[in-house]
């Protein structure tokens, strides 16, 4: 959604819709952005850092509402330019904060359990940016670890986006020699739509999906 949206037309009656409704939907969002990075067990300072994110974030939200209550049509318009700047660099700012707290322990690897939910490739992005990638699952320890801590459905580093039905691992792994964990009659395809990209099931299982549909995801990196 963008932060924006129908601010062009603003009027003096839709103020108080603005105050109570868009200012509040704007916080929502940027606290569910802040959510994830409070994942684990944190210092005081990734505490008092998180906590100043939120402060300037309402300070914004409310220069917005009180610039736009006084401002003529044009001063608004050229406002809502820069507010949706302002909001963008500070989405890209939060984005990228990068805490060691944030993983997990397990076997030789650390784990990132991602509460966003992205498409496949957006989420192998944000795992780059980290350093990191898509999980790659390589025994039946791993594939239980991420079972019983991962969420019900998580995108892993597995696709057959370059060649139907040649599955690939995103950092190489020999698809062939590694272990499985494909659900009961999967990987299935689809007749009406392509299914390019993995993620697992409530059980913990595999299933091949559409790379542009919307879950969570595991990163992963070398201990």
């Amino acid at each position: 959604m963008d932060p924006t949206d129908g601010y062009e037309n603003l009027t003096d009656g839709h103020l108080d819709q603005l105050k109570k409704g868009r200012g509040d939907q704007e916080l929502a969002e940027y606290r569910g952005w802040s959510r994830e990075l409070i994942q684990g067990k944190w210092s005081p300072l990734v505490i008092y850092v998180l906590l100043g994110v939120s402060i300037l974030l309402s300070v914004v939200i409310l220069g917005t509402v009180f610039k736009l209550s006084r401002g003529t049509p044009e001063q608004t318009k050229s406002f809502i330019a820069e507010f949706r700047n302002e909001i963008s660099q500070l989405k890209e700012n939060l984005l990228h904060i990068q805490l060691p707290d944030q993983w997990s322990q397990g076997n030789q690897k650390r784990y990132y359990f991602s509460t966003r939910k992205t498409t496949w490739k957006e989420a192998q992005t944000f795992c780059e940016s980290m350093g990191a990638h898509l999980v790659v699952i390589n025994n039946a320890e791993e594939q239980l670890y991420l079972q019983q801590n991962g969420r019900c459905t998580n995108w892993i580093g597995l696709h057959d986006t370059v060649e139907e039905g040649k599955w690939r691992w995103v950092d190489g792994t020999d698809y062939d020699s590694n272990m499985k964990f494909w659900d009961s009659s999967q990987p299935n395809g689809h007749e009406s739509y392509e299914e390019d990209c993995v993620v697992t099931s409530c059980s913990g299982q595999w299933h091949d999906w559409p790379c542009d549909s919307i879950h969570t995801s595991i990163c992963e990196k070398s201990a």
